[in-house]
């Protein structure tokens, strides 16, 4: 644990040196095929998924995300008559095993595309992918560090050049400046920050501290913490003690969890709740079974942000939102979306391009925009998202706080051109 810290986590290419290691340490592979490597009929995508230990939960949605996708892209002719299939290990969340079995990917399975690992071990990914001038199309990356020292060789719908790795954030904290004052707060705009010891918590301190100071919010507390905190007691009762006006908690799926089990045995609250853990998994956010809370207490009117009911049409949205549905009864959350949209746009910049060759690929994403099933992408100068596109904030304001779902009707999406009338957002009042 460490408090206030300066500057970034950086994973360093020195990562590279663990190329020698054993690949039976590195966790199992499986295939979607009978077989593997690029053959004439088929395109296979390779990539790395957090299948267990830290983060395994979310890993887990994301495999989800990029099968369905799969299944989608198949049933409609696949790319250039090519079958699709998925290549893929698990990492097990551990940086140091990372290089390793992207060299594998690339080198002995001889993949035709390649998917980035889940979050900041992406970081780990990327010297291998530069190292065979591989593109690597992001799940879910959180950083811009591998942009700024690789640039279109990550293809990253999730960041732009503004806000960086807190660019999940900006249209929550839009939302805050334009509406806080329709909030039960004591009107001093205090903040207290939960963040992550990642490249992305600091990423997200920078962008988001910045933006906080720039418009009159106060930042009273912040610390850092590994992902997989084991004890929150004592950091709750600190935020308790200071009474803030905005609890804000980036972290993952997991840690919020844990984190709001604890807030609620301590009766520590504030008027304004952001949690990234409900953002990022609305399926599992009111499910125990699922590794969730109560729907109780998970469908309180916590706030996050959020892609469902994007303002665009596409073809895959409705597609992917129709699958969860089906299969868990509930509107997409992040995770799966993520995992979707990386085997999406990369079969679909390999369809425009006609091609799996890196300049190609990079001439077709940088030349056109592609509507995906979260929101839109078009590659800018240095590989992040130069589309016009918006996360919107999102909250449950349910009908039935009993149910174990969080469908449609339960879930409300603010767009940012109704933030300054919008009366929409509920403060949160306390424990039920």
């Amino acid at each position: 644990m460490k408090l206030r810290k300066i500057g970034k986590k950086l994973v360093s290419t020195a990562l590279v040196a663990a190329l020698g290691m054993s690949l039976t340490a590195c966790g199992s592979s499986s295939s979607d095929g009978e077989k593997t490597g690029n053959e004439g009929g088929k395109l296979i995508i390779g990539g790395t998924y957090t299948l267990s230990g830290t983060c395994a939960h979310a890993g887990q949605n994301t495999l989800k995300g990029a099968k369905a996708a799969v299944e989608y892209i198949n049933k409609n002719g696949g790319v250039n008559g090519k079958k699709v299939e998925l290549k893929y290990y698990d990492d097990e969340f551990d940086e140091s095993k990372i290089p390793t079995l992207y060299e594998k990917l690339i080198s002995d399975d001889k993949v035709d595309l390649l998917t980035s690992p889940y979050t900041s071990p992406f970081l780990a990914a990327a010297p291998i992918a530069a190292k065979h001038n591989k593109e690597m199309f992001c799940i879910a990356a959180d950083s811009y560090t591998a942009n700024e020292q690789y640039g279109k060789l990550i293809a990253n719908p999730q960041m732009d050049e503004s806000w960086k790795g807190g660019g999940w954030w900006k249209d929550v904290f839009e939302y805050l400046k334009s509406n806080y004052s329709k909030y039960k707060t004591s009107g001093q705009k205090t903040v207290a920050i939960l963040n992550l010891e990642t490249t992305y918590g600091h990423e997200v301190s920078e962008s988001v501290g910045k933006f906080l100071k720039e418009n009159g919010f106060k930042v009273v507390y912040e610390e850092f913490f590994d992902p997989g905190n084991s004890d929150w007691t004592a950091t709750v009762q600190k935020v308790k003690n200071l009474n803030p006006d905005i609890l804000f908690a980036p972290q993952y799926f997991e840690d919020s969890v844990s984190l709001v089990q604890k807030c609620k045995e301590m009766n520590c609250y504030a008027p304004i709740m952001v949690i990234e853990g409900m953002s990022w998994d609305p399926i599992s956010w009111p499910n125990t079974e699922l590794g969730g809370l109560e729907p109780s207490t998970a469908k309180l009117p916590f706030l996050g942000y959020s892609i469902y009911k994007a303002k665009y049409e596409s073809a895959s949205k409705d597609y992917l939102a129709d699958y969860c549905k089906k299969e868990f009864n509930s509107i997409p959350s992040n995770d799966v979306i993520c995992g979707f949209m990386a085997v999406e746009l990369a079969c679909e910049a390999a369809k425009k391009a006609n091609s799996t060759e890196t300049d190609a690929l990079q001439e077709a994403l940088s030349n056109n925009t592609f509507n995906l099933a979260g929101y839109p992408y078009k590659m800018n100068e240095s590989g992040g998202n130069g589309a016009d596109f918006d996360w919107g904030c999102g909250q449950f304001q349910p009908k039935d706080l009993s149910k174990a779902d969080a469908s449609g009707d339960d879930w409300v999406t603010l767009w940012p051109e109704k933030y300054a009338t919008s009366s929409e957002a509920i403060t949160f009042e306390g424990w039920k």
